[in-house]
């Protein structure tokens, strides 16, 4: 795809007014939406460790410096969802147990396992290699699922017409706006490093849909299972219907299709969304200006 010139961009956002239920009568989509700020400053951390792990093996200048930029958003990203994790506390909302169990899920899933392979001197050069490109890899295919949201939650006009918190609106259409805006880099360095054979795409794909499905319902069952403001705990899968079909989330087929489209012969990240879109976005949120 056309190379964009990738652009960190720092951002400042007042919590003050926030409330867990960030949507009024909508604990559900609240809630599911919510279940970004534990993972994302945990996930997103470990992209860039990857990536850095990564870019003594790039060879494109081009690419380097697209990787680079992607670090920098990335690292931003984190640094904004992080400080609602104390927010939700001042709520009655203690939700540090469920982020300490997500860092240690990741460093079980994804750490570093050179002490292993350090074992296996003919071999551990390689399989580092193989496991740094699978882990680019995974990355790739999560960032294929944060384009398609950043895309949805920047052409939805459903929740605009909800009484919802205008803050939380922005922290998710920013950094929607930057997952668009930088779709391609985690692919081009799959790619870069391994040639993602669709073998290993569906490897990655194949891991990714059940660890992000089961992140979800579990992640959203314990913060509406942590929110005090909620008397009934909704069902996950009758609410995510009842939800997906008002178009305040994704629906599974238009997930599950955009699965399939990452496995296609000549995917191209570019066909998912529209960079100028996410640019005019940009250049109007309230944290970025």
């Amino acid at each position: 795809m056309t190379r964009h010139a990738i652009k960190p961009r720092k951002v400042a956002f007042d919590w003050s007014r926030t409330k867990p239920q960030w949507i009024a009568n909508e604990p559900f989509v609240s809630h599911l939406t919510n279940s970004t700020h534990i993972l994302l400053p945990i996930a997103e951390a470990w992209f860039c460790q990857v990536f850095k792990e990564a870019l003594p093996h790039v060879t494109d200048d081009g690419l380097r410096d697209e990787v680079i930029a992607f670090m920098r958003q990335e690292a931003i990203h984190g640094g904004a969802h992080k400080p609602l994790i104390e927010h939700f506390l001042s709520h009655g909302m203690d939700i540090r147990d469920g982020v300490a169990k997500t860092q240690r899920l990741i460093d079980f899933l994804f750490g570093d396992p050179a002490r292993i392979f350090g074992l296996l001197p003919a071999r551990g050069k390689r399989l580092a290699r193989w496991w740094l490109g699978t882990r680019v890899g995974v990355i790739a295919a999560g960032e294929h699922f944060t384009c398609i949201l950043g895309r949805f939650i920047l052409e939805n006009r459903e929740i605009d017409a909800l009484d919802h918190d205008a803050v939380m609106m922005d922290l998710l259409r920013w950094h929607g706006a930057e997952e668009v805006e930088h779709r391609a880099v985690a692919l081009e360095l799959y790619q870069h490093l391994t040639g993602a054979p669709l073998t290993n795409r569906l490897l990655v794909m194949g891991f990714v849909v059940p660890l992000l499905t089961w992140y979800w319902i579990e992640s959203t069952r314990y913060l509406m299972a942590q929110d005090p403001d909620l008397a009934e705990k909704p069902g996950f899968f009758a609410e995510w219907r009842k939800a997906a079909g008002r178009n305040l989330i994704p629906s599974a087929r238009t997930l599950l299709g955009g699965s399939w489209r990452f496995l296609r012969p000549g995917y191209n990240p570019a066909n998912e969304a529209d960079t100028a879109i996410a640019l005019d976005y940009l250049a109007a949120s309230p944290a970025v200006r």
